[in-house]
């Protein structure tokens, strides 16, 4: 519901730029506050019923708003990759089924592009939004 603080996306933002998500010399795990207010007019919500589901490519600008309901947000999250993608970071929250392939058959191969990006943070904590939240207390 919007007082759940549903996902919001910017549509086609997976297509642009990189942003960091370091500020100051800390992973804060999202992107400066400037150019968050600048896609705020931008963004949609991503609005459903229990159950529903939502794929988005994992560069897509997203965020939410507060819960300010007092019903919980729950969320489940499952990353699909390609068979000839590479992990460039270690998985923060290593799963079995990590590199399962679901469709097809292996390769042997890597497909790549040129492109540079800052390897996140490996959390401490379980979770972006706990590293989101402990950013933001700092300040």
């Amino acid at each position: 519901t919007p007082d759940n603080g549903p996902l919001e996306i910017v549509p086609g933002s997976h297509r642009g730029p990189i942003h960091s998500l370091w500020h100051d010399g800390v992973f804060t795990a999202a992107i400066d506050d400037e150019l968050a207010d600048k896609c705020r007019n931008q963004a949609i919500r991503c609005e459903g019923s229990a159950g529903a589901c939502c794929f988005m490519h994992t560069r897509l600008l997203h965020g939410s708003a507060p819960n300010l309901s007092d019903k919980p947000r729950t969320l489940f999250i499952t990353v699909y990759a390609s068979e000839d993608a590479m992990a460039l970071s270690p998985n923060p929250v290593p799963s079995t089924l990590d590199g399962e392939i679901i469709s097809g058959t292996p390769t042997g191969r890597v497909r790549s592009i040129a492109f540079e990006l800052e390897l996140p943070q490996k959390p401490h904590q379980s979770s972006f939004f706990e590293q989101q939240s402990e950013a933001a207390a700092r300040g």
